[in-house]
């Protein structure tokens, strides 16, 4: 994980993000569910929205005012795009999912073009599209 920030708490974060990845994957396993990478369906904002544990530790990192909001928002921002690309990667990399890059396949006996990245839980689509389903 590569920040820009210098992080009190890097190793808490990174396991936080994990974790993360654990859940999401966890609520789709085996379900016949496409994400795309482009269109925010990996989103660290969408997913951290919901994480207290994650959004406290990000926190740590920060100068906060009087009702516990972060001053620079700008790092603050900065951060967690870096963040993003870290979590999207985790995705990718976890073994949980099948990685399809966007390109041509062949589904269903007729050449496809997928125009974007997309993710799929293992073993479920042979192909980026939803009527590339492994029988």
């Amino acid at each position: 994980m590569k920040t820009t920030m210098n992080l009190v708490n890097k190793e808490k974060i990174e396991q936080i993000l994990k974790e993360m990845v654990d859940h999401a994957y966890e609520n789709i396993k085996g379900e016949e569910v496409l994400l795309c990478m482009d269109c925010c369906d990996v989103d660290l904002y969408v997913a951290a929205d919901s994480y207290e544990p994650f959004l406290e530790a990000v926190r740590e990192n920060f100068e906060l005012d009087e009702i516990g909001e972060i001053m620079d928002r700008e790092a603050y921002h900065v951060l967690m795009r870096e963040l993003d690309e870290y979590y999207v990667d985790l995705h990718v990399k976890s073994g949980y999912y099948d990685y399809f890059p966007a390109g041509s396949y062949i589904v269903n006996g007729r050449e496809e073009e997928s125009e974007t990245n997309i993710l799929a839980p293992k073993g479920v689509f042979y192909a980026p599209f939803e009527d590339a389903i492994i029988e």
